[in-house]
C-alpha cells in the first residue's frame, strides 16, 4: 500500500469523501491523496503519495488524523517505554506518534526473541492498514 491509498482509505472509512467525488463522476475519477486530505494533513510530511507505507509513517498519519480531525487529546500515561519497545526511538520524529499509537492499542509491536520491537521500517500491507484504520475508529467510538 502506499501513502496515497492509505490516505485515501483513511478520509472513506471515516466518512469523508468531498461531496465533489459524489456529484461529479470525473471529479473521483481524478481523485488523489492531497486533494481529499489537505484539510488536516497542511504542513505534514507523511511522504510522497507513491510511496510505500512503512509502519512508522502509519503511526504518524493515525495519530495526527486521531488529533487534528477527531479532537483526541494525547495520553500522558501509559505509554511504552525504551525497555519495552527498544526500538521506539529509531526515529526520533516518530515516536512520539508510536507511543499514542501502541498505548491506544491501535498498532502492536513484534516479538523478537525477548525483544518487543516496533519495526518502524516495515512495509504495511493493505489489510494491516485497513484494521489499523477500523482499530482507530474504535478508540474514538469509545472515547479512549
Amino acid at each position: 500500500m502506499t501513502v496515497g491509498e492509505f490516505l485515501l482509505c483513511l478520509k472513506e472509512a471515516a466518512g469523508g469523501e468531498p461531496e465533489s467525488w459524489k456529484t461529479k463522476p470525473e471529479a473521483a475519477e481524478n481523485r488523489t491523496a492531497k486533494a481529499a486530505c489537505t484539510d488536516w494533513t497542511a504542513g505534514e510530511d507523511f511522504g510522497a503519495e507513491g510511496e510505500v507505507l512503512l509502519r512508522k509513517n502509519c503511526a504518524r498519519i493515525l495519530h495526527r488524523y486521531l488529533q487534528k480531525v477527531m479532537g483526541v487529546k494525547d495520553l500522558t500515561t501509559g505509554l511504552p517505554s525504551y525497555e519495552e519497545v527498544r526500538d521506539i526511538y529509531d526515529c526520533r520524529i516518530c515516536a512520539p506518534h508510536v507511543s499514542q499509537i501502541l498505548a491506544r492499542g491501535i498498532m502492536e509491536t513484534e516479538v523478537r526473541g525477548s525483544l518487543q520491537l516496533f519495526e518502524g521500517n516495515r512495509e504495511v500491507s493493505r489489510e494491516d492498514a485497513l484494521e489499523y484504520i477500523h482499530r482507530m475508529l474504535q478508540v474514538q467510538q469509545e472515547g479512549r
